[in-house]
């Protein structure tokens, strides 16, 4: 049996073979595009260049891409477990195309794939084509061996692909394949048939080859593209069930390492049938968190990090439903690691932070859950009727972390429903007081606090020492060993001013605790943790910090004041600050500017930090009185409230601010500043993401790998690759000339004979016909010509442009007196199911109707003779 890793790469080899360029998967947090919560499909990468914004850097590329669908229109959160295919995550296998081979290639390739490379029976898969490809049916049935007798034709909504309402679409072709009649899910439905595209589990959708030809405009009409596209994919879980011969996406090696891990940890064996959905959720929702959180997604209260916090407490639940009362989801990070790091390698780079990130969440959900849990029960027992107030669900949400969906889950259970827009309501009036408030607020008052001494300030030395000796003046701690203390001093920084908290542990012989989070109430510091071993006493202790997690904050930190600096000289005064992230990978900076960057800007500013960077100029920090430090010029942020006394960062004398954050001493152990995206964040700010230090060590590595690869694919010396690209340019260039001017010789001599069989209607010569012509720009063309062969007259043509019809109307300057292209546009239109319009003299029109042009043909003289009577 293959196996999963087996699968993926003879995918990717066999496309190689055929001179495609491997690319990397995009993360599925789609940093660079506002516009998606996550990565859903894998053409998001290569939008920009269906949409003619950039040029593809290969022509012809493959790629194994992970994508999410778990918020927006692609929704599959509450199905995942249900049913064997449904999943947050997962992988889309991709062959593509950029105006470079077409359909013969893209389904011979598929059907050598399949049947050669992976040896599925011939005789057990079908092809759909959409009804009007007459061209992929042909190829299908002249370029492989297929049986004719399983090539189908299907409509729009089974194959024809579109971005949206508007933009480039076209036709797809589908590969499916029957199982068998074991697989078949309706048997017992009077009157069932298993079909392709039908609606039961044995003949599945395994490929889909998606052929860019179109561009929608406004109006919902079609115009071919002057350059044509294939955008395949297929999904990796479903191939391997299939090759694998399992009965579901579960049964796989994708998950199965996964499972039998839940199913150890929880002492719960698996079973593939419903009682198994609570081990299927919690193995699909483990992978999305991981590669999200792997790509940079955090979970949150606010757009896709809710969505990552709601997958995770979904997994939570599900592991109270097999008993699981203690965080255990982190502790499946290591076997999605092990299972798919080897072809994904962040999430080997990235485990670590992964699995804590996913603890310290699971230990907030279970802080509260039990609590919570109960506090349902008093709601529900105390209800007159079967709907939970939206407040009471607020209350749940606000106060015990439950999501909205959880709250509904367990309301189903107990066959009540829950008032959705009063929770809508709540929500909205919290969102409002977060907005204004601004600032992290921990509800203390219900704590029980074991307390050792008076409470006093926290004395944080993280400025100057990343250990220190301290005792706890008090903590708190639950049954499933979630700590928060509040120390005497700490080398901890508490998250605040946009840079993320410290991470490590405090420790003595006796006692270990893991800290996750650092939050700043009033003048303490309260360290959110786990107990990982020891009972917690009157002690003394070793507060330490993860160094290196710190030093990655440093350098994000140092390099965005550098940024600021940089971007106030670039682009003007009026740059503030709006927000900022300062994280240990990468670092997010929102600013007021009036309009996108150019990339000269872009280019001034990222060479301006480099310069500061290169000169190593140390980074200095001193305290002074607010006022004074104002008339020094310090920045200080927008609408913040600052001390009397306040802390001042200088660099040199390009930077200085306001600020509390940690910093490096030295601004050359930045390393490399890399500006990746900018984008808009609101109306007038935009929003800079960058990195520093190893990221962008790797970042040139990358360059440095695509530069090579365009070298070997072009059979160029270094240096050459530009040169030899506008010579491939110029040459397509040409032949698109050459071309063209054939297609307008062999029309001319279609309107010539159409010219010569004009009849005369009311003294008025009238040619009508149908003519070939790939596109509106030729029909146009063509009725230029009619009109200098016809001299006087009035000229009606007909063309199947893509299984729609395209109708353009003439009327020589000395008849638009008489007769109104556009309304004889119009009534034509009608007899092709289509409608349309224009000038006096020249007019077009569309229509659904081929197989009504012949009829319409017959009908437009007395359509022309009502007009010129």
């Amino acid at each position: 049996m293959r196996t999963s890793s087996e699968i993926r790469q003879q995918f990717i080899d066999f496309f190689l073979s055929k001179d495609h360029h491997q690319v990397p998967s995009a993360p599925v947090i789609p940093f660079d595009d506002p516009t998606l919560l996550f990565t859903n499909a894998g053409m998001n990468q290569f939008k920009n260049i269906f949409l003619g914004v950039t040029k593809p850097e290969f022509p012809r590329v493959v790629d194994t891409q992970k994508c999410i669908r778990a918020g927006g229109k692609h929704n599959d959160l509450e199905e995942v477990g249900k049913d064997s295919y449904h999943h947050t995550f997962f992988e889309m296998l991709g062959n593509w195309s950029f105006a470079d081979y077409y359909k013969k290639e893209a389904i011979g390739w598929a059907w050598e794939l399949f049947t050669k490379v992976w040896g599925l029976p011939k005789d057990i898969l079908y092809a759909t084509v959409h009804h009007s490809d007459q061209e992929a049916f042909d190829f299908w049935k002249n370029e492989t061996d297929i049986d004719p007798s399983h090539i189908e034709y299907h409509g729009d909504k089974d194959n024809f692909w579109e971005m949206g309402l508007t933009g480039p679409c076209g036709p797809c072709s589908e590969i499916h394949i029957d199982r068998g009649e074991e697989f078949c899910n309706m048997k017992d439905v009077p009157g069932h048939v298993c079909k392709v595209n039908g609606d039961c589990h044995r003949i599945i959708e395994l490929w889909n080859l998606v052929f860019i030809q179109f561009n929608r405009d406004e109006e919902g009409e079609l115009h071919t593209l002057e350059s044509q596209y294939v955008d395949t994919g297929a999904g990796f879980e479903r191939v391997c069930m299939v090759l694998q011969n399992k009965k579901s996406n579960y049964d796989t090696d994708l998950f199965t390492p996964i499972i039998d891990a839940i199913a150890k940890m929880t002492g719960v064996e698996y079973n593939p049938g419903d009682a198994g959905v609570s081990h299927r959720v919690i193995a699909d929702h483990i992978r999305a968190l991981s590669f999200a959180i792997a790509d940079g997604g955090l979970p949150s209260n606010e757009g896709r990090g809710y969505v990552l916090r709601r997958i995770l407490r979904r997994a939570a639940r599900h592991g109270r439903l097999l008993n699981q009362h203690e965080p255990f989801l982190y502790k499946l990070v290591s076997v999605v690691s092990n299972l798919m790091g080897h072809h994904f390698h962040e999430l080997i780079e990235k485990k670590t932070h992964v699995e804590m990130i996913i603890q310290a969440e699971e230990e907030r959900f279970n802080a509260t859950l039990d609590k919570g849990l109960a506090k349902f029960e008093e709601i529900t027992s105390g209800i007159d009727g079967n709907m939970i107030p939206g407040t009471d669900a607020f209350m749940l949400y606000d106060t015990f972390g439950f999501p909205f969906d959880l709250t509904r889950i367990l309301a189903e259970e107990r066959g009540m429903t829950v008032d959705e827009e009063g929770f809508s309501v709540e929500l909205d009036k919290q969102r409002t007081r977060a907005r204004e408030a601004g600032k992290f607020v921990m509800n203390l008052e219900n704590i029980e606090w074991v307390t050792y001494r008076e409470d006093e300030p926290t004395e944080f030395i993280g400025y100057f020492r990343d250990t220190t000796n301290c005792h706890i003046i008090k903590y708190t701690i639950d049954d499933n060993n979630d700590v928060r203390l509040i120390l005497d001093r700490t080398p901890f920084y508490a998250e605040s001013g946009g840079q993320v908290a410290d991470m490590g542990r405090i420790y003595n012989e006796e006692v270990e605790i893991q800290i996750s989070d650092v939050k700043k109430q009033g003048n303490q510091f309260i360290h959110i943790g786990k107990l990982m071993k020891g009972i917690i006493r009157d002690h003394e202790y070793t507060a330490a910090i993860e160094k290196e997690y710190r030093k990655n904050v440093a350098r994000n930190h140092t390099a965005t004041h550098l940024l600021h600096a940089a971007l106030r000289d670039v682009l003007g005064d009026h740059v503030q600050q709006k927000g900022s992230l300062v994280h240990p990978y990468y670092l997010r900076f929102d600013f007021t500017h009036f309009k996108a960057m150019s990339p000269r800007e872009i280019s001034l500013v990222e060479r301006l930090v480099n310069d500061k960077v290169r000169a190593c100029f140390p980074v200095t920090t001193r305290k002074m009185q607010l006022e004074a430090a104002r008339k020094e010029g310090a920045m200080a942020l927008f609408g913040e409230k600052y001390e009397e006394d306040v802390r001042v960062v200088s660099i040199d004398q390009f930077s200085k601010e306001l600020c509390g954050g940690t910093h490096l001493d030295y601004t050359g152990e930045i390393g490399l500043f890399k500006i990746t995206t900018e984008t808009s964040s609101a109306a007038g700010v935009r929003r800079i993401e960058a990195i520093t230090g190893t990221q962008s060590e790797d970042y040139v590595k990358r360059l440095e790998a695509e530069k090579e690869d365009i070298q070997a694919l072009l059979n160029v010396p270094a240096g050459k690759s530009i040169q030899k690209l506008q010579s491939l340019l110029e040459e397509h260039k040409a032949m698109q000339q050459e071309i063209q001017s054939l297609q307008m010789k062999a029309s001319g001599d279609v309107v010539s004979n159409l010219v010569g069989k004009a009849i005369e209607i009311n003294g008025v010569k009238v040619a009508c016909g149908a003519v070939p012509a790939e596109n509106s720009g030729l029909m146009r063309d063509i009725g230029d010509q009619l009109r200098g062969k016809i001299g006087s007259g009035i000229g009606v043509l007909f063309a199947d442009i893509d299984g729609k019809v395209s109708l353009i109307v003439i009327v020589t300057q000395d008849l638009i007196k008489r007769a109104h292209a556009g309304k004889i546009a119009g009534k034509v239109a009608e007899l092709v199911g289509g409608k349309g319009g224009g000038r006096p003299d020249m007019a077009m029109a569309g229509g659904k109707d081929v197989e009504g042009i012949p009829a319409a043909i017959e009908k437009v003289p007395a359509i022309i003779e009502e007009m010129v009577k």
